[in-house]
């Protein structure tokens, strides 16, 4: 008989909550005595479980896919920190101070690169496009480290902030981080007033019917929720048209129970 070789590794798992176990602020990953350490801090949309000992489908690929690029720390906070099984409802949320001050923090640990995946929900939501704004200015002393992911080959590079759960579905271990852009006109500020760059705006107007209104009172927000995010951490991506991103349901980043998507790159 050949002689065998055996490989292990050890993971640890860490979850940072609050005394009433309804906020999840971290969740880490350590890869023990594995050299040379290499960290990464990925921000999402909201945390969907409590429980540590269950690896979703979000995790699951953040692992996959960062562990063989070297990094031996992953740690997952969120823009928000509320936990929602279901759906992430933003106008729900009676404070999220704790949260911002948690990252404020969680920041100063000195990464060597800082994953933005909370995807492209929410775009019109004002309360989201509220915490994002916040994030970016954070970032601002950081936005050296500060990355995104797009697919080796480029076919999706039109994507921004894309969510770890759509990466790791439309092009599985073909991740590549680059420089996220936070001066680029026609994304993420125009799309958190509810604009689309140009070019998408003409091809939405071609397939969609209407228009989407923004609610005009703040009572409509919890409807409005419902509406812009089928469920918490999905990346449906708003607006789908406009990107070919995602036009099927999809949920996760704390859950994996989600529906097909179709979808095209260009």
């Amino acid at each position: 008989m050949e002689k065998l070789s055996t490989e292990s590794m050890t993971v640890e798992r860490k979850g940072i909550f609050d005394k009433n176990h309804k906020k999840r602020f971290e969740l880490t990953f350590t890869c023990k005595d594995r050299k040379p350490e290499k960290s990464i801090l990925i921000i999402g949309l909201n945390p969907a479980s409590a429980d540590i000992s269950i690896l979703d489908t979000t995790t699951t690929f953040i692992l996959n896919n960062l562990i063989p690029m070297g990094y031996t720390t992953m740690t997952v906070c969120n823009l928000y920190a509320d936990l929602f099984t279901q759906r992430l409802k933003p106008s729900e949320v009676a404070s999220n101070t704790e949260n911002r001050k948690y990252l404020e923090e969680v920041l100063k640990r000195g990464f060597d690169a800082v994953l933005l995946g909370y995807g492209n929900t929410f775009l019109t939501n004002k309360f989201v496009k509220e915490e994002k704004e916040h994030l970016l200015k954070l970032l601002k002393p950081y936005k050296e480290k500060v990355v995104d992911i797009v697919d080796d080959k480029g076919e999706y590079e039109r994507l921004k902030a894309t969510h770890p759960l759509m990466a790791g579905r439309y092009f599985p271990n073909r991740w590549k981080l680059r420089p996220f852009e936070f001066e680029e006109k026609n994304t993420l500020k125009e799309a958190g007033n509810g604009k689309l760059p140009e070019k998408a705006g003409e091809d939405r107007e071609k397939k969609l019917p209407g228009k989407i209104k923004k609610p005009e009172k703040d009572k409509k927000e919890k409807k409005q929720d419902e509406k812009d995010n089928p469920n918490q951490d999905s990346e449906p991506v708003a607006f789908a048209e406009a990107d070919k991103q995602v036009s099927g349901e999809e949920t996760d980043t704390g859950g994996s129970n989600s529906k097909d998507l179709l979808h095209t790159p260009r």
